[in-house]
């Protein structure tokens, strides 16, 4: 399937680290949208979350993203929502890539747990004029494709659906295993762990 050159794909989150189910949701976004790109954006900090960056460090899951993309042309990092400086609300990062690709239609990719805390977002309701909300449906995880719940229908956003392939990976377990020394290959990529490995990180 061809890309278009008229399509997007935002993918954001903490990243902390980046694994191969992200990219494997960034490729699923890409070949079933049809899009040119799918671009990563790491947050500065989930206003929704806990301090992400204990351990580790901003630049460490910046440069971790960077490295997990840098031989696949169809995936991009963005530090947009970092270079912000405060924390990262996604109506500022759609209005940032309207603004820098106003050609383009703009797709946001989310799980499915995440779409279900989208009516505590800042601002979500302008989203409909800003992009298509892009749910990832991962087997054997919260499942939305049989219908969406009134809070979801009521804010009058885009939905399009994504079904995945199972892959049960997490962040969470990755910084677990580092901790207790376990191995973390085929976790993540190749570049990523030997990042890891050499500056130390999540020990």
């Amino acid at each position: 399937m061809e890309p278009s050159a008229k399509r997007l794909g935002l993918l954001g989150g903490t990243f902390n680290p980046l694994h191969l189910a992200h990219l494997l949701l960034a490729q699923e976004a890409w070949y079933q949208l049809n899009l040119e790109r799918v671009v990563l954006v790491p947050a500065l900090k989930n206003p929704l979350k806990a301090d992400p960056d204990a351990p580790t460090t901003i630049g460490h899951r910046l440069a971790m993203a960077k490295l997990a993309v840098k031989e696949d042309i169809r995936f991009t990092v963005s530090d947009c929502e970092i270079k912000r400086g405060r924390p990262s609300y996604t109506i500022d990062t759609l209005m940032h890539f309207q603004e820098r690709y106003p050609d383009y239609t703009l797709y946001l990719l989310m799980g499915a747990d995440a779409a279900l805390t989208l009516p505590d977002w800042k601002d979500v309701r302008l989203y409909a004029g800003l992009c298509t909300v892009v749910i990832c449906n991962r087997s054997g995880a919260t499942d939305l494709a049989s219908g969406l719940p009134d809070a979801l229908l009521e804010l009058g956003l885009r939905y399009e659906y994504l079904p995945l392939p199972p892959l049960d990976l997490s962040s969470t377990e990755i910084r677990r295993r580092v901790g207790l020394s376990k191995p973390i290959r085929y976790f993540v990529p190749d570049a990523v762990a030997e990042y890891i490995h050499q500056h130390g990180v999540y020990k």
